[in-house]
């Protein structure tokens, strides 16, 4: 009985090395997709907590911005306030100052508000200065006196002193020059000084104007006399000379005396503080907003 011997078949034979090939390419693939898989998810995580993080910050840059928004109105609002207190203020000097000019018209005195209606200007009409001298002329006493009534009646009022810082006697010479002692310097004060003692010593009869004092509104704040005097040669013309400009003539209407009346500075105070916690305000709330754009990215 004949058994046929089976030969052994040699590795490989038999097989398609074609879809061994295949197979091995599949499975690479499918272990490359699970790996990209893998970091895409990993990556997803980290954009997702990277969006969590940036929406907690951009949440906590809103409630910042809000609030220094916020801060800001308030500023302004207080901005606000003070200007309109200074508008107010600024307001019932002028109704102060034209009240006195009113008073004096009805006298038969005309003098001018100048300076944005802060200053009375006293006109040569009124009270002329001789060249080189600084005495009140006997022609001009009645005026003199009548002036310093108006400016006595108007200042005992407590409502116009509150309004107040100083009122300046201001002495104003032309562009001659004085041989004097000082100069015109010298001379325009003196011309101050001479119509504050008329009015306070020789004669005298209104002395009271030495006893008006300042009502500060801070009960700390210590009064102080209310009326000084000053000098100011030929630097204030009433004609205005631009820079590098200079008087030629000799022009009687620069030897003058003017009144100047300054507010209380408290309302300026306040807002060089406010203006300046603005721009503090103001650059924080830029950094917020800086905070809140999405960040750029380079191409």
């Amino acid at each position: 009985m004949f058994h046929r011997r089976q030969i052994p078949k040699k590795a490989g034979e038999g097989e398609n090395p074609f879809l061994l090939t295949f197979s091995d390419f599949m499975a690479s693939l499918l272990a490359i997709f699970i790996l990209v898989l893998i970091v895409t998810l990993i990556e997803l995580d980290r954009k997702k907590d990277d969006l969590r993080k940036r929406e907690d910050e951009i949440s906590v840059a809103k409630d910042e911005l809000l609030k220094s928004l916020e801060d800001i109105q308030n500023v302004q609002d207080s901005i606000a306030g003070s200007l309109q207190g200074v508008s107010l203020r600024e307001r019932a000097l002028s109704v102060m100052l034209e009240g006195i000019q009113m008073d004096l018209a009805e006298r038969g005195i005309e003098i001018f508000l100048a300076e944005n209606g802060t200053v009375l200007r006293i006109p040569e009409q009124q009270l002329q200065f001789a060249l080189g001298k600084y005495e009140i002329p006997p022609a001009h006493t009645e005026q003199a006196s009548a002036i310093g009534q108006a400016l006595l009646q108007a200042l005992s009022k407590k409502e116009n002193r509150t309004l107040l810082d100083t009122v300046f006697v201001e002495g104003h010479t032309d562009s001659v020059p004085n041989s004097r002692e000082m100069g015109n310097w010298g001379l325009s004060t003196y011309r101050a000084i001479s119509l504050w003692n008329f009015w306070t010593d020789k004669p005298g009869e209104l002395a009271a104007l030495k006893n008006l004092h300042t009502l500060p509104a801070d009960p700390k704040t210590p009064a102080k006399p209310l009326i000084s005097v000053s000098g100011y040669a030929d630097t204030r013309s009433t004609h205005g000379l631009l820079a590098g400009q200079e008087l030629k003539n000799d022009r009687s209407e620069d030897r003058r005396i003017d009144i100047r009346f300054t507010l209380v500075s408290s309302e300026k105070q306040s807002l060089e503080g406010l203006q300046e916690n603005m721009k503090k305000m103001r650059e924080k709330t830029d950094i917020l907003i800086r905070k809140l754009k999405p960040p750029s990215h380079a191409p």
